[in-house]
């Protein structure tokens, strides 16, 4: 069957290497994004929060039979400074596409992209779907209200829906605002001598369940292609990390000696000490499994953001 994708975000972080992916495995791609690249003929310009526009976006895609919703905003901080923005593009987003697609395209598999920060708190590990849901900040909350939407959509035979909530993930291409992707920015600002040989870090000794994004696009395709309608996925590694032992890993490939100081405006109060996923569902249903090492994926942050010095450095 020929496939044919529209993601929303599609030139965000994810939605780069999921549209390279998709493309690699013969798909059809169109999609949208705030800011598009120019003269990129495949992607229109739209802001979810606009109703008006999403629904302009959904008809100029024409026929599509999937639709991978990545747009939000991600950073959990910037949802904190402006809450009204956040649930406006996080959950009104969603609303307003679901929408769209129940009248243009309600034949189409909607796969919408939530996230683990949903869970909160762990009360038992490691988390499966079943875990109960207690968001705890403006990005989290935003996350869980659209997930829950989802799932009514489903329940009311509305849409064809699968709900994704991924753990964290990072790889070449991720803003340094995220935390393994600042560290090996600094690291290779250090190696380039465009900073000075020290590495500034907020809390290290958080655990999450880290993985490669190339992993996770891997598993949003089988899920689009294979996973139950109505049903709801963690994509995680299923196991955790320390922030200080991927310090420490990022460290031990550093082409010089690094120091390493706390900085008082990277210090946040570290509330969930552990969490990581399950994945069992996922494979059951999929076959799908991690692929990517930790060590590979912060060995490709750090390949990345050395090619962007060595890029800057050039270009002066």
């Amino acid at each position: 069957m020929e496939r044919r994708a529209f993601i929303t975000g599609i030139d965000g972080f994810v939605g780069r290497v999921l549209r390279a992916y998709l493309e690699g495995r013969d798909w059809e791609v169109v999609g949208c994004d705030l800011a598009p690249p120019e003269g990129d003929g495949a992607v229109c310009a739209c802001d979810v929060s606009d109703p008006d526009r999403v629904r302009e976006s959904i008809a100029w895609a024409g026929a599509v039979t999937h639709v991978f919703h990545l747009a939000a905003i991600t950073f959990v901080p910037e949802t904190g400074r402006d809450p009204s923005r956040a649930f406006g593009v996080n959950l009104l987003g969603t609303v307003h596409l679901t929408n769209a697609l129940r009248d243009h395209l309600p034949e189409a598999r909607f796969l919408n992209v939530g996230s683990a920060a949903m869970y909160g708190a762990p009360q038992s590990l490691p988390i499966t779907e079943a875990h109960p849901l207690n968001p705890d900040t403006p990005y989290s909350i935003s996350k869980a209200a659209a997930d829950q939407y989802c799932g009514y959509l489903s329940g009311s035979g509305a849409l064809d829906v699968i709900r994704v909530r991924p753990f964290n993930h990072t790889g070449p291409g991720q803003p340094d605002q995220f935390v393994l992707s600042s560290f090996a920015h600094q690291v290779a600002q250090a190696e380039a001598g465009t900073r000075d040989p020290v590495l500034r870090v907020g809390n290290l000794t958080a655990s999450r369940d880290f993985l490669h994004v190339n992993d996770v696009v891997r598993a949003y395709e089988l899920l689009a292609r294979s996973g139950d309608s109505g049903g709801v996925y963690n994509i995680c590694s299923g196991r955790a990390v320390t922030i200080q032992v991927a310090l420490d890993v990022l460290l031990s490939m550093a082409r010089i000696d690094i120091e390493v100081r706390q900085d008082p405006a990277r210090m946040r109060p570290v509330d969930i000490v552990e969490s990581y996923g399950s994945h069992d569902k996922l494979t059951a249903d999929t076959g799908w499994r991690p692929s990517i090492a930790f060590e590979q994926l912060l060995a490709d942050l750090l390949a990345y953001w050395r090619e962007r010095e060595e890029c800057s450095g050039a270009a002066q």
